[in-house]
This record gives structure tokens, C-alpha cells and sequence, in this order.
């Protein structure tokens, strides 16, 4: 798992997920919530066809990998468009471009599903009532979650991340957070696996979290990590002997691509630069 960028340019953020398509989004889910809470609807209906677009920029930020468990998608299982806050809790985000992340199917649809486990006070809904007037929904639309591009509006970036770190959420988001600060890695030669662990003792409370919804550890996932693991060993064994010029430069920039945002497992790879 690593850090990811969001880009946020005209270019690379569809003109449906900001400004009035935004609004007019937001308006929809505001009148399903009043007409559910009348009891008009059974449950909220979205539209799926609405984030799929943003597929190809979101695989593009995350470097065609599982933003999740780092794997690659072409290979392990097709990507997703995933809602970090599920649509089913918080209705109000599922048409919010910053809580789309891609992910592989077995991360989303196996693991994650609709679950959301937090430590802290819960992200604030806004608030619908049964007799809200189509004036007051109007007035919320646009204002309920963050615009990709105007983040200094009404709700603005800084607020979502306020509420992002009040909220305490156990599953690492890597938008928000950098999971290098949370997570270290274990490689066991016997079993030839390599699994996530807390970096520090406190944060064992995110490994297992994410153990059991992101599917961190599944054992598909440990011996990928092995042989990428051990193929960096053995590149870095072979710095430490007598070879040439040539070949330990062609080593280092192997190296630095293992490393690199685009290559398979490269949080992995960074850890054990460091401490092997």
C-alpha cells in the first residue's frame, strides 16, 4: 500500500462530478433521503453508471494497482470503482468524487463490502428532515460534501478532513493517509510469505481492520509479496559482492523501478530498502 495524489484539474476530474451536475447529484440524494424517511422508498437507489467514469483517472492514480493491497488488477482481478464510505451508510457521499478510490474485486466485493469500523465521532449527514422544503434541499445541494475542484467552497477540503480524522476510520485511506507510516512488513522464509504488520504496537488496531476488509493478508497476497520480496534480496546480496561498474548500476536502477509508484508491491519494497 502507498500514498496516492488526486489530481485535481478540469482535464482529469469530469465535469459531472463538480460544479452544477454536482449540485443537481446532490439535490437527488436529498430528496431520496426526505422520501425515505417519509417512507415513500423501502432503501436509497444510486446510480452505478455515474462513477464508473471516473474508472480510467482513478486507475491512472493508482498506477493500474489495487489502491488497497498494491496488486495488479489486469492480472489478480478487474478494478473497481470502490466507495471508501460505503453508499449504503453514507448516502450522501456516493456521488462524491474524493470517496472513489480503484481497487481489485477481491479487496471491494469480498472483503470490504459495506464495512466501515471507526474509532471516533461519526461523519456528519446532512440533515434532512421529513418536512424539509424543496428551498432547504436546494439550499444544502452543493454544500453536503467536497467539490473535486473548488475546495475552498462552503464545504471545503479542509472540512472533509476534519471530519476524515474525527471520524477516526480504521481502514487507511491512501489519498489521505500515508500507509508508510502505519505499516511494516514481515517475510517468513519458511512459509515464504510476507505479510503486513503495525509499524508500532498502537496501530495493530488498523492492521486487523484491514486484515479482515481489505484482505491484507490473504495468502494469495503473501506469496505474491514473497517472490517480489525475495527477487529485492537477492539484488541487494549482490551489491555487497565484487561485481562491476556496469552491473551494479544496472542493479541500482532495477531498484529504484521495484521501488517506484508503478511497480507491484513497491511499499513492500521501500520498507525492506530500509531496513534490510
Amino acid at each position: 500500500m502507498i500514498a496516492l495524489t488526486r489530481l485535481r484539474t478540469a482535464k482529469a476530474i469530469k465535469a459531472k462530478y463538480r460544479g452544477v451536475d454536482k449540485r443537481n447529484k446532490d439535490l437527488e440524494l436529498l430528496k431520496a433521503q426526505r422520501n425515505k424517511l417519509n417512507g415513500l422508498i423501502d432503501k436509497m437507489s444510486f446510480d452505478s453508471d455515474f462513477w464508473k467514469l471516473s474508472k480510467t483517472q482513478l486507475k491512472k492514480e493508482s498506477f493500474g494497482k489495487c489502491a488497497y493491497c498494491e496488486a495488479n488488477t489486469e492480472v489478480v482481478a478487474h478494478g473497481d470503482v470502490e466507495h471508501y464510505r460505503p453508499k449504503s451508510i453514507y448516502w450522501w457521499l456516493a456521488y462524491t468524487y474524493d470517496n472513489y478510490l480503484y481497487v481489485c474485486q477481491i479487496c471491494n466485493q469480498k472483503y470490504k463490502s459495506d464495512n466501515f469500523p471507526i474509532g471516533g465521532i461519526l461523519f456528519p449527514a446532512p440533515l434532512v428532515r421529513m418536512d424539509s422544503s424543496d428551498d432547504e434541499l436546494y439550499q444544502l445541494a452543493g454544500n453536503i460534501s467536497l467539490d473535486p475542484l473548488e475546495v475552498d467552497l462552503a464545504y471545503s477540503l479542509q472540512m472533509y478532513l476534519g471530519h476524515h480524522h474525527e471520524e477516526q476510520a480504521f481502514l487507511l485511506n491512501p489519498y489521505i493517509e500515508n500507509p508508510t507510516d502505519f505499516i511494516a512488513y514481515e517475510a517468513d522464509d519458511v512459509l515464504e510469505e510476507v505479510k503486513i504488520v503495525p509499524l508500532r504496537a498502537d496501530f495493530q488496531p488498523y492492521i486487523k481492520v484491514m486484515e479482515d476488509f481489505y484482505g491484507i493478508n490473504r495468502v494469495e497476497l503473501k506469496n505474491f509479496r514473497y517472490a517480489k520480496f525475495r527477487e529485492f534480496r537477492i539484488f541487494k546480496k549482490v551489491l555487497g559482492e565484487n561485481i562491476s561498474d556496469s552491473l551494479r548500476k544496472d542493479i541500482l536502477k532495477q531498484i529504484d523501478f521495484m521501488k517506484s509508484d508503478k511497480s507491484l508491491f513497491a511499499g513492500m519494497v521501500r520498507y525492506f530498502d530500509r531496513v534490510l
